[in-house]
């Protein structure tokens, strides 16, 4: 039995990587996989390489890096990644000890880089050599899915594929195939032999045997045409497949789409974490949900990527898609960021402790996940965006984004620019049917760093925003009379709750990331219906010729950073620039 688990990795002046960014990674109770995820050229390919070095599945030498590998290109910054590493023993020959001594690949190695006589050194200390093959350590880059099912030798001897290694570890540790390894050896030779005896090429074969002897000076030569090697056998041959039942034409899987390729590497990975029922393997995937479509990236998601972890397996991936990670799930979360004023990857989120939400009473959170995931199903986009735009319900999204595009164009008179200003922005609006769960979003965006705006319905027609926001403490505020009366009467119960409810708001929001509607959306639209009418909405929205403080606060133009585009900062191509095109 084999386990291999990486618990810390420290990168400093790799790549996009400059100052020290440390990670930490859940101990071996954690069953679920763990992303990295960020935006657009952030450093998620940058750190899963330091992790390949790090564990030794990427080997270290002394020229493995070059000077572009440097931070900014910068010989006074050099390269180091430090691991630590939790793993079992192995047991080898020492020829010095004469007998089997224990060994591990775990604990901590550093792999550091020098500068000297104009060369950039590398060493890995200690040294990964001849370890990895007693681990189970699986990486697959899903961008290059066609050479991940290759199982064919380099022209070095090496094996690339995880494919490829996983069926020569299988071919050379099955003790029943190894039981039957002369007879095949016998069998395929003397079927060989019978099928070319007398034939035509092996006429063409002795002419070659015959000339190419001459060519070496009359060497007494042997030339012989048959089948690979027997450990090389198993690595020559091709899986084939027919779909729909058909068995008598099969195609080679190489053949087929990426998409029907991803599927069958994902069968592959099944298949291991199958087989390996007492090894404990290390999984790394680069963006699994390439060529997948979103609904089969959420299959991939639950039922191999979280299966996997389930089983014991550690497993590590970097991803573009919001179907593959859970939000309510923060241990297995890595967020990153590329620092544009600084130019390097920061670590933006990183935390293996247990989140706890302050307002637990209002909602559990096991609850929440399930009841937010089927209302609004886009709510993991948030761990992809800058900034957050939390609304109350479906109309308030409609409302907020005809405004948002409306200012933009107002200011840019460009309607493309204003459609997709909030993408440009990487800025999201997420629903989030309620105040109570408004709370536990608003914690969640704290707690990952995310900036946020939270947008809710006052609920009552008097304005005591500014009054209750001064109140500091629950205690307090159920002694104030904003609680315990209205309109010169006692509140109900429910009204107190609907109080609590806004002063929490408040309180965990701030004051000045919250924006209420008072009393409602539709008031504040001049909306009279008391339909809800997305339709009627839309039809007064487009009626309205600007958009007041009511609803759209000078907070919130902040936050989406309008003032920005009012002062300019965008500047316009002039048109003798633009059509003055290379091509």
């Amino acid at each position: 039995m084999s386990e291999i688990r990486l618990r810390k990795i420290k990168v400093k002046n790799y790549r996009s990587f400059g100052e020290e960014q440390n990670f930490d990674f859940p101990d071996k109770e954690y069953k679920k996989p763990i992303s990295i995820i960020g935006y657009n050229n952030s450093g998620k390919t940058n750190l899963m390489n330091a992790i390949l070095y790090g564990i030794g599945e990427q080997f270290v030498s002394a020229n493995t890096f070059e000077k572009t590998d440097l931070h900014n290109l910068d010989i006074e910054k050099q390269i180091e990644i430090k691991t630590r590493i939790e793993a079992s023993n192995y047991s080898v020959w020492s020829d010095y000890h004469h007998r089997n001594v224990e060994k591990t690949i775990a604990g901590v190695h550093t792999i550091k880089t020098t500068y000297e006589d104009n060369e950039l050194n590398a060493k890995a200390e200690p040294s990964f050599f001849g370890a990895n093959k007693h681990y189970n350590i699986f990486y697959i880059n899903f961008h290059n899915i066609k050479e991940e099912i290759s199982t064919k030798k380099t022209s070095w001897g090496n094996l690339t594929s995880f494919l490829a290694k996983h069926i020569k570890s299988i071919v050379d540790n099955d003790a029943v195939m190894t039981a039957k390894k002369e007879a095949f050896k016998t069998s395929t030779r003397e079927a060989t032999e019978e099928v070319l005896n007398n034939s035509q090429l092996s006429s063409f074969i002795a002419k070659i045997k015959e000339n190419y002897s001459q060519n070496l000076r009359n060497n007494n030569c042997e030339v012989e045409f048959g089948l690979p090697d027997y450990e090389d056998i198993f690595l020559q041959m091709v899986f084939k497949i027919g779909l729909n039942g058909n068995i008598d034409n099969l195609i080679p899987i190489e053949h087929f789409g990426d998409g029907y390729i991803s599927m069958f590497v994902m069968a592959v990975i099944q298949a291991i974490a199958e087989s390996n029922v007492d090894d404990k393997c290390l999984f790394l995937f680069e963006e699994p949900e390439s060529f997948l479509h979103e609904n089969h990236q959420e299959y991939f998601y639950k039922m191999v990527l979280c299966t996997l972890a389930e089983k014991g397996h550690q497993v590590i991936y970097t991803t573009h898609s919001d179907r593959m990670i859970d939000l309510f799930d923060t241990k297995s979360i890595i967020r990153i960021d590329f620092d544009e004023q600084e130019k390097r990857t920061l670590k933006k989120y990183n935390n293996i402790n247990d989140f706890n939400s302050e307002n637990e009473e209002i909602i559990s959170i096991v609850n929440f996940n399930s009841f937010i995931k089927s209302v609004e199903p886009n709510i993991n986009k948030t761990l992809f965006s800058r900034k957050v735009l939390l609304v109350e319900g479906p109309n308030d999204l409609l409302a907020y984004n005809f405004a948002i595009e409306k200012k933009i164009n107002d200011i840019k008179d460009d309607i493309k620019f204003s459609k997709t200003y909030l993408n440009f922005k990487n800025i999201t609006i997420v629903v989030h049917h309620g105040k109570a769960t408004a709370l536990l979003l608003i914690e969640l965006c704290k707690h990952f760093g995310i900036d946020y705006y939270a947008i809710n319905d006052w609920d009552f027609n008097l304005d005591f925003i500014n009054a209750l926001a001064v109140i500091n403490t629950e205690a307090e505020l159920k002694e104030s009379q904003l609680y315990l009366t209205e309109n010169g009467e006692n509140r109900s119960a429910t009204r107190k709750g609907m109080v609590t409810t806004n002063w929490k708001l408040i309180k965990t929001a701030n004051i000045d990331k919250i924006h209420f509607n008072i009393p409602k959306l539709e008031d504040v639209l001049g909306y009279e219906p008391i339909d809800k009418s997305s339709l009627g909405i839309w039809k007064r929205l487009n009626e309205i010729p600007e958009f007041n403080n009511l609803f759209f606060p000078e907070s919130l133009t902040n936050f989406l950073e309008i003032n920005e585009l009012a002062e300019n900062n965008i500047p316009d191509i002039p048109d003798e620039q633009a059509n003055d095109l290379p091509f």
